[in-house]
């Protein structure tokens, strides 16, 4: 019996030993990915020249242009519906801010001469709110009003803009969860609020992405989560089908 126990013991420390060391190798290399993020976004703090190249070889429109243009949400598009007359491009750029968005919005969206654009962004934004709750107010104005700088300026120039809701996120990953919080939640869902109970608009449609990816239980449809941010090829189709009846119309 004491042999049991002090074997057992013994396995028990190896496997803490074990456990300690995975867990350190992961939070030393998300320290690593972040702070390089970070270090990068000093020195490129946006994102002007990402697309300039694509945006020089367009060729002129023959079809009805439709921009996707937002964050890795859009980024990850790479089947848009399939309609004749329609021709996609995608200027989505992964982990931006709406901020960072704004400064390329005029070269790759509407420099671009779309008759329709397509919104999916400010996710990036409130994930800050897991680490920075107490400025919650200012950072979701200042992300609210990016957004509708976006809308009014594509309505200015007679341009029909589909606003995606920001979906929200699923079930945080362990590691994300050291940075995570319900402002982050609570923050998607005031965003969204303020578009869906928007009077129509003319030229705006706005579709909840919520409405879209989760059953009337609130329960995520089957395979649509690749992560806590992203959808899989899945959860794409499901956006496709709701955007087909707004593109015919």
């Amino acid at each position: 019996m004491f042999l049991f126990s002090k074997h057992s013991l013994i396995l028990a420390l190896a496997l803490a030993l074990l456990v300690s060391i995975v867990l350190s190798c992961v939070l030393f290399y998300l320290a690593k990915h972040y702070y390089t993020r970070a270090k990068i976004a000093e020195v490129f703090p946006t994102h002007e020249n990402y697309y300039q190249p694509a945006n020089a070889t367009l060729l002129p429109k023959t079809q009805n242009r439709v921009v996707l243009f937002g964050n890795s949400r859009i980024q990850a598009w790479k089947k848009p519906p399939q309609l004749d007359g329609f021709e996609w491009i995608n200027r989505g750029i992964g982990g931006e801010t709406t901020a960072q968005n704004r400064a390329r919005f005029q070269q790759d969206v509407l420099a671009l001469q779309p008759d329709v654009a397509i919104l999916q962004t400010g996710m990036n934004d409130l994930t800050v709110l897991g680490v920075q709750p107490q400025r919650y107010d200012e950072i979701v104005q200042h992300c609210q009003n990016n957004l509708i700088f976006f809308v009014e300026s594509l309505q200015a120039q007679q341009i029909e803009v589909i606003f995606l809701t920001i979906f929200p996120p699923a079930q945080p990953e362990l590691a994300r969860r050291l940075v995570w919080n319900d402002n982050i939640l609570q923050s998607v869902a005031e965003i969204n609020q303020y578009w869906l109970n928007l009077p129509a608009s003319e030229r705006l449609h706005v579709i909840d992405t919520t409405k879209v990816l989760q059953d009337t239980q609130g329960q995520w449809h089957p395979h649509v989560n690749k992560d806590t941010l992203h959808l899989t090829p899945t959860g794409y189709d499901y956006l496709n089908q709701a955007l087909m009846p707004v593109l015919r119309s």
